[in-house]
């Protein structure tokens, strides 16, 4: 007897674009059984292959697995017993009422997880996608960069360097700095004297970055220096928040 197993992903969830986030799972005959690690897929390609990057183990990715593939299997089962049963009580009308019921009942849980694993749970609102579209200008994909992992530390330098290289074209220009921008670039950023979309989009990305990082009020502090940025960049309605199908 030929037993199939292997690792296999599962749990697509936060999609956008290409992109998304997908568990990989020890697996017999592809029936999810052990998750391994979760990873954000930048790229899935032809033969099975994919561009990804190892991120933390995602909840939402596992419990979505395990819904869209043993949700159906213990739907089945929950039929079969249930029939079972009330084939076996055919003599007493009380009983078989009592499973059917019973049956009926765990049937319609099961049917309502399975379903919602599919259709809701994971999937992103037309603001989180406007919001990925936002870093995707210069993270290259539409993701969330907390989901990045360890990549974060090497994208964080890149849009710093971004933010201090368009601080000194605005000074170029006129612009008043009085402070430095590798510093002071949350206060760059929400100047409203300018209108500079490559800065501004770079400081939402990396205040995103820092907050995923960060931890306690400092966390708290990036995340609603985060919101305040994505509220002057949504008022924008500016063409590249368009996401793509």
């Amino acid at each position: 007897m030929v037993i199939v197993y292997g690792t296999r992903f599962y749990g697509k969830v936060k999609a956008c674009g290409s992109s998304f986030l997908g568990t990989q799972f020890f697996h017999i005959y592809y029936v999810p059984l052990i998750p391994i690690a979760t990873h954000l897929i930048l790229e899935e390609n032809a033969g099975g292959s994919f561009k990804g990057i190892k991120s933390a183990m995602s909840g939402k990715s596992v419990f979505a697995a395990y819904l869209r593939v043993w949700g159906p299997l213990a739907v089945l089962v929950a039929l079969g017993i249930g029939i079972s049963g009330i084939d076996d009580l055919s003599d007493d009308g009380v009983a078989m009422a009592i499973v059917g019921v019973f049956t009926a009942v765990v049937v319609l849980a099961l049917l309502v997880g399975t379903i919602l694993g599919f259709a809701v749970i994971g999937k992103l609102s037309m603001d989180e996608k406007r919001k990925r579209a936002a870093y995707a200008m210069h993270l290259g994909y539409y993701v969330d960069p907390a989901d990045m992992g360890d990549a974060r530390h090497s994208f964080r330098d890149g849009l710093l360097a971004t933010i201090i290289e368009r601080s000194r074209g605005l000074a170029a220009m006129g612009y008043r700095m009085n402070a430095d921008p590798s510093v002071a670039w949350p206060h760059v950023a929400l100047d409203p004297t300018h209108s500079d979309d490559a800065l501004v989009t770079a400081a939402f990305t990396l205040a995103r970055i820092d907050s995923s990082l960060a931890v306690g009020p400092q966390k708290m502090h990036l995340e609603q220096l985060h919101d305040q940025l994505w509220q002057r960049i949504s008022r924008s309605n500016a063409p590249y928040l368009n996401v793509p199908a």
